[in-house]
């Protein structure tokens, strides 16, 4: 009798590992053949920092302190994204090494913060996050030097979409 219904199991195991497969292809695999997930857009561009440059070290503080542990740089397709700027592409990612997308959004999501808010804003809230958003549970950063918060807010106030980044 139990064999019987172990029988009748397989095609439902094999049905479920075939949609599996389907969807891994679909999400995985077929990206990889469209051409122009494969080129950097202008926000790429844009985002191609120099090294020794402000944004650039800025970015590197920006990994160091761990910021990308709590803030996603990822504009989701969905309603309550619709307020914080353009649906991000793959391609606004070509040149990101290390990607910094993020998978918990503890804070807000910073991917065109710095067309949200100013420096003077950035910088009080680096030093002192509840004066600025009362209840914030984010850190200070009132310990880094003046030369690394200019930098870390330099590259804040580049994640701007390119449209808006023009004369800087």
């Amino acid at each position: 009798m139990a064999n019987n219904h172990e029988q009748s199991m397989f095609p439902f195991i094999l049905g479920s590992l075939l949609l599996f497969l389907i969807g891994v292809i679909g999400t995985v695999l077929l990206p990889f053949y469209d051409a122009s997930m494969q080129e950097p857009n202008i926000n790429a561009d844009a985002r191609n920092y120099d090294f020794n440059t402000a944004e650039y070290r800025g970015r590197q503080i920006y990994i160091r302190e761990g910021c990308h542990t709590c803030h996603t740089q990822y504009v989701r397709p969905v309603k309550a994204d619709t307020a914080l700027g353009p649906v991000t592409v793959p391609q606004d990612y070509y040149y990101d090494k290390p990607h910094l997308l993020g998978s918990v959004r503890t804070g807000s999501d910073l991917m065109w913060v710095g067309a949200r808010w100013n420096e003077e804003w950035h910088r009080r809230h680096l030093l002192n996050p509840r004066e600025m958003l009362p209840g914030s549970i984010m850190p200070r950063y009132d310990y880094l030097s003046d030369a690394e918060l200019d930098d870390l807010i330099t590259y804040l106030m580049s994640l701007k979409p390119a449209s808006q980044a023009q004369g800087r």
